[in-house]
């Protein structure tokens, strides 16, 4: 058998691309090609992505063939391609026939595959349903003495036969040769007085009749004899007993007599009158309950009535005669239905019996698959009845659930399918978000999950550091923001305390970063007056009449420098600073400083050269001051 290639179903690949975003979020997923996906791929010869093998495309993506072992299921007889069975093979003479279609009785093809005596077993089958032929209908080989008379044969063929009437008695009108019974035969037949085997006239036995018949005495070689020529009474004409098939009616007796042993030629073989009603089942009926009555199982024409007659008898929808249990009209002389738990060839994929949509067998009779809107218990988490992989069903009948890599829209704000907290999408499928407790690599240095400042962490989930303006608790003792080291708060954090050596500004007079008394600044910051008691400054001990300094520009007198603390003392180009003043008085720092910015900003005044400072970066000196109280800390 070939196949139309143009009646399997096409094949169609789709792809699907969705593009899902959350911010600046791309989920992308892979599936991996398999057969069963519906996709025509390599080494397929199709893919109809779904795992039935009893439609055209097998579940090892290859084109369904008869002889392959498996009975197709979605066609209808009336379809090329269509399989009734299908046992692998190509044989024609065991229960499936090579073209896939049932062995049956009638098909004109003998089973070999059964011993005699098995259901099923046929002696002869010559594809028709003629009783009459050298084949029954129910594949028996015809015999004589089977009770059903050959019509097929000329009288000169072998196996003709003139009549049958299913018996071994050779005196009734069929022989057991199932030739008549005639005068001359040699047997004595019915209504025959005698029966010699020949012809011959001047012998006692005369066309069957005794020479002697009719003078009212048996005599030998009669078997009666009433002296009379009535052929009605129990003797007749002929010296032969009065039997049924004699031809002659027996008065009170027999209701007819045709001379015939054959049924259904209106008098039977008992001479009785055939006719349905009469209570016999006569030759032609199938039933004959006398009662005429169609509905009580034996119609008024003595027909049986059961399903599966042809006719719609009483109690039945319907009756194709046929006992295909799965064509338009059921066994049970119902229409077929889906539901019924038949499996129709009309178009029905499957039938359970049952309404319930849940099973794999939907209330449609259609089976049951991932799309179809119906969720198959124990197989399919949901089934929505569409392609959308961004709703609470994914389209393998999946519930959409965080962490599978497809954004649920409405539901997930994201869903990148990994069980990182690090990244963009958290493990709840919510975007990663300073203060959710997960540090997000690349954009956050911690998070605490939490609206406190104080802690190690800050609210823009950045670390709490010095100078950022917030007070680590337990860590830091304050924090201003700033780099000033003359408010409360210094650099490091730590409060700005007398004896730190930061002056805090409007509350300490000095700090000499100690908490020593007489050294200029006591114990409590507070300047104490006199250069005499300032370890810091010692008397000038010399005299200069050059390089003598104002640091600042703006203050070019030796008083106003001397006011402003910008006085200064040194050598020129002396790697010494000096300890000398104009007249010879006052006081320098014990500290020596290294010049710079002389060119900008400082200014010699007095001596032998008045002007800007010109070459003297890197020269060193000291701070000078004229008073004994003008001290202070530097």
């Amino acid at each position: 058998m070939s196949f139309r290639w143009e009646y399997l179903r096409p094949l169609c690949v789709f792809a699907l691309l969705f593009s899902m975003s959350c911010g600046e979020q791309v989920v992308v997923r892979e599936s991996e090609a398999a057969c069963g996906n519906g996709s025509l791929e390599t080494g397929e010869a199709c893919d109809d992505g779904n795992e039935l093998s009893t439609d055209g495309c097998t579940t090892g993506c290859e084109i369904a063939r008869c002889g392959d072992g498996t009975t197709r299921m979605d066609l209808t007889p009336e379809d090329e391609g269509y399989e009734a069975c299908d046992d692998g093979n190509l044989s024609d003479t065991d229960n499936c026939t090579s073209g896939c279609l049932a062995a049956v009785c009638g098909d004109g093809i003998v089973r070999v595959d059964l011993s005699e005596g098995s259901p099923g077993f046929e002696a002869c089958d010559d594809g028709n349903i003629e009783n009459d032929d050298g084949c029954r209908d129910n594949c028996v080989a015809a015999i004589c003495g089977d009770g059903i008379q050959r019509t097929d044969l000329a009288p000169e063929e072998p196996g003709y036969e003139a009549c049958d009437d299913g018996n071994e008695i050779e005196s009734d009108g069929c022989l057991t040769t199932c030739l008549e019974a005639r005068c001359g035969d040699g047997i004595l037949g019915p209504g025959e007085g005698c029966d010699d085997g020949n012809d011959d006239p001047t012998d006692d036995c005369n066309d069957c009749q005794p020479a002697s018949c009719g003078d009212g005495v048996v005599q030998a070689g009669e078997l009666c004899d009433d002296g009379n020529a009535d052929d009605r009474d129990r003797c007749l004409s002929t010296c032969a007993p009065a039997v049924c098939g004699d031809g002659f009616v027996f008065a009170d007796q027999e209701a007819c007599d045709d001379g015939n042993q054959v049924n259904g030629d209106g008098c039977d073989t008992a001479c009785r009158v055939e006719g349905c009603g009469n209570g016999r089942v006569d030759e032609g009926e199938a039933c004959d309950d006398g009662a005429l009555e169609p509905g009580d199982g034996c119609d008024d024409q003595c027909r049986l009535e059961i399903c599966g007659n042809g006719r719609v008898d009483a109690g039945e929808t319907c009756d194709d005669g046929n006992r295909e249990a799965r064509d338009e009209c059921t066994n049970a002389c119902e229409p077929a239905r889906c539901g019924d738990g038949i499996l129709a060839i009309n178009g029905e994929q499957c039938d359970d019996a049952n309404a319930e949509d849940g099973d794999a067998c939907l209330s449609n009779c259609e089976i049951a698959r991932c799309g179809d809107g119906h969720t198959q218990v124990g197989v399919e988490a949901c089934d929505d009845a569409n392609q959308v992989e961004t709703d609470a069903c994914l389209n393998n009948c999946q519930a959409n659930t965080c962490g599978d890599g497809l954004l649920n829209q409405g539901v997930e704000a994201c869903d990148d399918g990994n069980l990182e907290q690090t990244d963009g999408c958290l493990n709840d499928c919510s975007v990663a978000a300073c203060g959710d407790g997960f540090v997000l690599d690349g954009v956050e240095v911690c998070d605490d999950a939490n609206a406190e400042q104080t802690d190690a962490c800050l609210n823009n989930c950045t670390a709490n550091v010095c100078m950022d303006g917030f007070l680590h608790a337990g860590v830091e003792a304050c924090d201003d923001g700033n780099a000033e080291q003359n408010d409360a708060c210094l650099n490091d954090c730590s409060a700005n305390v007398c004896g730190d050596g930061f002056v805090h500004a409007g509350v300490e007079e000095c700090d000499d970063g100690n908490n020593a008394n007489d050294d200029g600044c006591d114990a409590n910051c507070v300047a104490e007056s006199g250069c005499a008691n300032n370890p810091r400054w010692q008397p000038v001990d010399c005299t200069t009449g050059e390089y003598v300094w104002s640091r600042n520009r703006a203050h070019t007198s030796l008083q106003a420098a001397n006011a402003n603390r910008v006085l200064a003392a040194g050598c020129s180009h002396s790697n010494a600073g000096s300890t000398c003043s104009l007249d010879g008085n006052g006081w320098v720092s014990t500290q020596e400083f290294t010049m710079s910015g002389c060119n900008s900003n400082w200014y010699h005044i007095g001596g032998r050269y008045t002007g800007n400072c010109g070459g003297h970066d890197g020269d060193r000196y000291r701070l000078l001051v004229l008073g004994a109280d003008d001290c202070y800390d530097y």
